[in-house]
């Protein structure tokens, strides 16, 4: 069975794996030793706080198979961002140049440095293994989190937005980067992309270009990756526009790897989940795959499971899993 539950420092050695693995571009899960172990202690603090309003909180999750005791993959759903630090992105205008005595019109496509996402929620840092990323593992590691956002939306904000890695080769270029950011940041972009993760980010605001880019001046290759995903990323994005979160014209301001937006009252998963009361039975194997969570934040627990009449029908196993009992109450929704 897998399980999906809020991260804790026994996880570190395998949090630093996921990172490492992940690769250049996965901005929220940081290479970096310091930086994670931070994540984890932030996490704990996040699910362990009495919340109100959204805040500053960051919520990580991991997947744990309970044949093996590994831990499979990580998400995070951080409340919001850009309230102690600027959390920038270029949106993508257009911008109108005309001459009524020459007869023409043109609208030019222009990258504006943009806060528009400033105080909105954010799904980030979504990595599963590879033997994993099969049998719906990788929709219950991602929408695991809108369950949680479901049980407890006092704390996240009315906008979800999620990070998406953008275009990088196997050699951990990014043409974008080298098609803009180098040329005012004299650095690769692997080392520019963990400065965001370990220093304070004024320094975007010093080092990036102040006026809007005109997409049609930069080179060809950078321009062609505008908004577009890295390979990896095909999976999670899929399963994110299935939700209803889609581009809305931000992209990243180092990639161009785009940003999808969506109301967070309107995501598939939290418009349409429901609770009822837990029954105990034998486990249904056939009937329609649900995702099934408990009531509980710092013991939140979030499994899959198939549902097959009025009632959902639980094994003694699953119900252990979710720590509940029989007759206690939990939310679930279709996949």
């Amino acid at each position: 069975m897998l399980i999906v539950r809020p991260i804790k420092k026994d996880d570190t050695k395998t949090f630093n794996n996921f990172a490492a693995a992940a690769g250049v571009g996965h901005t929220n899960l940081p290479n970096n030793p310091v930086q994670l172990a931070q994540k984890i202690n932030h996490s704990e603090l996040s699910f362990a706080a009495s919340v109100d309003h959204a805040g500053e909180e960051g919520y990580t999750f991991v997947m744990e198979d309970t044949l093996t005791h590994q831990l499979v993959g990580t998400c995070t759903a951080d409340a919001t961002v850009g309230l102690s630090e600027p959390y920038y992105t270029y949106r993508i205008d257009q911008v109108t140049h005309s001459s009524s005595d020459l007869a023409i019109n043109n609208r030019v496509p222009a990258l504006h440095m943009s806060h528009d996402y400033t105080g909105a929620s954010r799904l980030s840092s979504f990595y599963i293994e590879p033997d994993y990323r099969c049998d719906f593992y990788d929709q219950l590691l991602s929408k695991s989190r809108l369950l949680f956002m479901t049980c407890f939306p006092e704390r996240f904000s009315a906008t979800t937005i999620a990070e998406i890695k953008g275009v990088i080769d196997e050699n951990g270029i990014s043409p974008f980067w080298e098609g803009v950011g180098r040329h005012f940041f004299t650095m690769d972009f692997a080392k520019a992309d963990l400065l965001t993760t370990s220093s304070n980010k004024h320094f975007i605001t010093n080092l990036m270009p102040r006026y809007p880019l005109y997409v049609p001046l930069l080179n060809q290759q950078a321009q062609d990756v505008i908004g577009q995903h890295h390979d990896d990323a095909e999976d999670i994005v899929n399963i994110l526009e299935h939700e209803g979160i889609h581009l809305e014209g931000h992209v990243d301001i180092f990639d161009a790897g785009p940003i999808l937006e969506a109301r967070t009252r309107l995501i598939r998963t939290i418009r349409h989940a429901e609770q009822t009361q837990a029954v105990m039975g034998d486990e249904v194997v056939q009937g329609k795959r649900v995702l099934v969570c408990n009531n509980s934040c710092v013991d939140f627990r979030c499994i899959l499971a198939r549902k097959q009449s009025d009632a959902l029908v639980l094994s003694k196993a699953q119900l252990e899993g979710l720590q509940v009992a029989a007759g206690n109450t939990l939310t679930y929704c279709h996949l």
